[in-house]
């Protein structure tokens, strides 16, 4: 059997499928992904894994290339204008559909970020499953959306402010529709797949689900989703989603280890043996570029707590977008990285300091390593993920903009002495995690 992973280009998002392409890998089947990048394909391949490369549908799609703004908006506006972009829109997805037809896979794991390409998986009659890498997306009322730092209770105000934040997702989504469709005469992101979807024979208006935070979902399909249950708020869960066995491949190849990484882990292990008070944080930032300017908030606010704080070792990994220079000179104390080997580095780490990305929690619980989590993105799973940490007592969080450098200081401060309880709190999650993990069920996915 060949199975075709349709997953959208971000590393984290990759890495969250890995382990389940492992399974079907050694099951003996077969395992091809789809590539826009040459950066993922290597990715991709260094796993073991074969690769097909196409391009993106719309270079709007280019969420790690461009920086939305007026510039961006006018060239597309001239494409609409000329009709390019519709041109290139019909070009590329008849390219995707050849290649799709040559490799002639039996099912296609589709990211749920992605949904709307389902039109082409049907019109050459492939079976899909929507992977939800973010916390499942699928409307209930007792259940904030993962776009919200809601926590849920037992009071009225808690569920009407979670009606509320549902309905704002519709109405938000359709005004912002409604405008790009205008501004660029109808040759928007949704438009143009509103025509695919009505070419490939798929009925639009009955399977596009409007109330998904973040995405456009597409309605009855199946649903694989790659967070536990067990991390989730409590809810129902509907027969036609599904749950993978694990989120943290831990053979995954992760090349970045190398010798100045490995000599500066030296000098820690060996400072913290010498001065048991010493505490290894860990403070990663977003492999998606757009996020430099909140990032740097955060890293200054650090810096600014590393002085204050000599027995706190802080190891940056700032990603390839960042430029560093304003933390110049560096605190002895404070190692900056482009990027480092996550799962390595945790092993070794007393605290995490995340923006709230589903793969390092996940692999946070897996090390047990407590999290303050520092949301980056105010649209993404990153405050929703935030919200289901403190909630079941995984860790704490703080803001980037309105937390001073002392606030977020004492939220490190804070951890540190309640330690005992999160890491027991971990413990327990990483075994009901563990429990979750059975066999796929192929009858289902």
């Amino acid at each position: 059997m060949t199975l075709l992973f349709d997953i959208y280009p971000a590393i984290g998002h990759l890495n969250a499928s890995f382990a389940l392409a492992n399974q079907w890998r050694e099951r003996q089947h077969r395992v091809v992904y789809c590539a826009v990048e040459a950066g993922h394909k290597k990715r991709i391949e260094d796993n073991g894994f074969e690769c097909v490369m196409l391009d993106y549908l719309l270079d709007s799609d280019k969420q790690e290339l461009r920086v939305k703004g007026l510039r961006f908006i006018l060239e597309c506006v001239i494409s609409a204008f000329t009709q390019e972009r519709e041109q290139a829109f019909s070009r590329r997805a008849a390219d995707w559909e050849k290649k799709i037809a040559e490799l002639s896979p039996d099912r296609v794991y589709l990211d749920a970020q992605c949904a709307l390409r389902t039109a082409l998986y049907h019109k050459l009659e492939i079976p899909v499953v929507l992977v939800e890498t973010m916390p499942l997306s699928l409307y209930d009322p007792w259940v904030p959306p993962f776009t919200s730092g809601l926590i849920p209770k037992q009071t009225g105000i808690s569920r009407l402010g979670i009606r509320l934040a549902w309905e704002k997702i519709v109405i938000v989504r359709k005004i912002r529709n409604l405008f790009f469709s205008m501004l660029l005469c109808r040759q928007d992101y949704f438009s143009l797949y509103k025509r695919l979807f009505l070419e490939c024979g798929f009925p639009f208006e009955e399977k596009i689900d409007w109330r998904r935070p973040f995405i456009i979902g597409i309605k009855e399909s199946k649903i694989l989703s790659m967070n536990p249950s067990s991390l989730d708020f409590p809810r129902k869960y509907p027969p036609n989603c599904q749950y993978a066995p694990s989120r943290v491949d831990l053979n995954r190849e992760d090349p970045m280890l190398n010798r100045r990484y490995a000599r500066v882990m030296e000098e820690v292990c060996l400072q913290k043996q010498q001065r048991p008070d010493t505490k290894i944080i860990y403070c990663f930032s977003s492999t998606v570029m757009g996020f430099e300017k909140r990032s740097k908030i955060i890293f200054m606010k650090i810096r600014d707590i590393c002085l204050r704080n000599p027995q706190f070792v802080f190891i940056l990994s700032v990603g390839k977008y960042h430029n560093t220079s304003y933390l110049l000179p560096c605190p002895s104390n404070l190692y900056v990285f482009q990027q480092v080997p996550q799962l390595h580095l945790l092993s070794y780490c007393d605290l995490m300091i995340t923006s709230g990305g589903m793969n390092s929690i996940a692999e946070c619980i897996e090390k047990e390593v407590p999290m303050l989590v520092c949301p980056l993105s105010l649209k993404s799973d990153q405050l929703g993920n935030s919200a289901r940490v403190v909630y079941h007592g995984l860790g704490l969080r703080a803001r980037i903009k309105l937390d001073s450098s002392r606030t977020i200081e004492k939220r490190i401060v804070q951890l540190f002495e309640n330690y005992a309880t999160f890491k027991r709190n971990l413990s327990m999650m990483r075994t009901k995690i563990l429990a979750e993990s059975t066999a796929i069920n192929t009858e289902v996915i």
